[in-house]
């Protein structure tokens, strides 16, 4: 048995978090006498609660058993065990709101550099060959590119 965090939330916007025992031979969590009287009062008035614990770092579904006790809910592949590679993508593939804004600041900043570097390229060169041209014209496209990415990326929900 080891101590786990349980978190009960009910669709009205009222959570529960608390500790409770978890028996990794079992796959059940049994919540405290407190939480689960609180629970069969709730029940009568709310809709049922979604539950989740903390179970060796990851956050688990429960599903809630007719002891009171939870269950681990089943699901389709284990979560835990994540890759670096989908760790490291994580704020690329399915970023969080603030995640999106420092990325859009990020880009600006690389739009602002891009910028700059058109106007120091444009201003030093005396004589455009082909290479001057190739080199202004991709830092414009880096430039627009960076910008209008980071207006989307910062763009609020």
């Amino acid at each position: 048995m080891e101590i786990v965090e349980i978190r009960i939330e009910f669709p009205s916007g009222i959570t529960f978090t608390d500790r409770a025992s978890y028996s990794a031979d079992a796959g059940q969590v049994y919540p405290s006498e407190r939480l689960r009287s609180v629970l069969r009062e709730f029940s009568a008035s709310e809709a049922p609660p979604v539950a989740s614990a903390v179970i060796d770092g990851a956050t688990v579904l429960l599903d809630s058993t007719t002891d009171g006790s939870f269950a681990r809910a089943e699901t389709k592949g284990d979560g835990s065990k994540r890759s670096l590679m989908a760790i490291f993508l994580q704020p690329f593939l399915t970023p969080t709101k603030d995640q999106r804004q420092q990325i859009g600041r990020f880009l600006h900043t690389l739009a602002a550099a891009a910028c700059l570097g058109a106007v120091g390229v444009w201003h030093s060169t005396s004589v455009w060959t082909l290479a001057d041209i190739k080199l202004e014209a991709s830092l414009i496209g880096a430039f627009v590119l960076t910008f209008v990415q980071g207006m989307i990326a910062i763009k609020g929900e």
